[in-house]
């Protein structure tokens, strides 16, 4: 009887590696994300607990003094108000800064109060007219889903004002059996998704992407110049137990 070969085939060592580096790419941006936000988190609650509160003491006290001044030259009573004009616009920022590190409402008061209150703030920066459209009461959301999907709109709404000179961009939350989506489009100038790719995402799509693999989500951009832009995040719902 002649000896039966039996052909092998070999892994190639070098994809190997690659598969090996790019999975641990994966998980060192998931933990890089995690970090990210516990450490924005944090840095949020700070500012909202202690130096916001301080300048709203400062205020209040510029206030008192105001009130309470013998007669004095107007020149002196135009420099407290402008002293006071000054404060209140360092609070905004300063809360402002903490939206854009962690929006403690999404911890607090959940997803749908955190969007409502983040797009009409972005309304008031850049003149933007939104429209948010909401699913009715839900329930709790999971907070890793939440973070996830305010992380795509504080984006996506950041590349709106940046980016699309729009007019107008709608904003709707949707909830289905089994996902939980949330859609944006504006009537800006639009995209060359293709030409995107070709060159390598911003580190802005990028990091929607990853956040939504790590929850087994997806997000999609659709575009054409000249005709606006669409962002379809889609996540399963739910992932988790809140």
């Amino acid at each position: 009887m002649g000896t039966q070969k039996v052909s092998t085939v070999r892994a190639d060592p070098q994809i190997e590696e690659v598969d090996r580096a790019q999975n641990d790419l994966r998980t060192l941006a998931g933990k890089l994300l995690t970090v990210q936000d516990e450490e924005r988190r944090r840095i949020s609650r700070d500012l909202h607990d202690d130096v916001n509160q301080r300048l709203g003491a400062i205020g209040l006290q510029l206030d008192s003094l105001c009130r309470h001044l013998p007669e004095s030259p107007a020149a002196v009573r135009r420099q407290i108000r402008t002293i006071r004009r000054h404060v209140s616009a360092l609070s905004d920022d300063v809360r402002q800064l903490a939206y854009r590190f962690h929006q403690t409402t999404v911890d607090d008061l959940g997803l749908v109060v955190a969007l409502q209150r983040y797009i009409n703030d972005f309304v008031k920066r850049t003149g933007v007219e939104a429209r948010f459209m909401k699913p009715s009461p839900i329930g709790s959301i999971p907070p890793r889903l939440a973070t996830c999907l305010y992380r795509v709109a504080q984006e996506s709404l950041g590349n709106v004002a940046m980016h699309a000179k729009a007019s107008q961009v709608s904003i709707e939350l949707s909830v289905m059996p089994d996902t939980i989506c949330l859609s944006l489009r504006d009537n800006g100038i639009g995209l060359d998704i293709e030409e995107i790719r070709r060159r390598m995402p911003g580190l802005g799509m990028l990091s929607m992407q990853e956040r939504m693999r790590l929850l087994n989500g997806s997000v999609e951009w659709h575009s054409t110049p000249g005709e606006g832009t669409e962002v379809v995040a889609r996540l399963p719902w739910p992932t988790e137990k809140p």
